[in-house]
């Protein structure tokens, strides 16, 4: 094989290893921390509905999840678990870190996002 050749054949094999490394290393330096990223999809999160029922999903680490009359289906934080029951009303606006939740005796919560990073 000529010397050329194997410049050109190094050239392809090793090219693309040396831009994958160099992309984890820019955003590694200059990207998104992951705190970032988890405190725009909480703002992002938005629901409303009474709390239909409770389970652990085991495939998921064990999560409890509240599915709400509206169908959707969140994840409650190991703090949070012992304040929310079957029947209790659940409301999170796009734009804000509260949960507010209204429990069947009357009392109203605020449960904020920023307690949980």
């Amino acid at each position: 094989m000529k010397k050329i050749d194997k410049y050109i054949l190094g050239s392809l094999l090793y090219s693309p290893m040396i831009l994958l490394f160099g992309y984890f290393l820019y955003t590694a330096c200059f990207g998104e921390t992951t705190q970032d990223v988890i405190k725009e999809r909480d703002l992002e999160e938005h629901f409303n509905g009474y709390v239909d029922s409770l389970y652990y999903e085991v495939s998921n680490h064990n999560v409890k999840i509240g599915v709400l009359t509206s169908g959707y289906k969140y994840q409650i934080f190991r703090r949070w678990e012992h304040n929310i029951e079957v029947g209790d009303s659940l409301l999170k606006k796009k734009g804000s870190f509260i949960v507010s939740v209204h429990k069947k005796n009357g009392k109203q919560l605020a449960l904020d996002y920023r307690n949980t990073y």
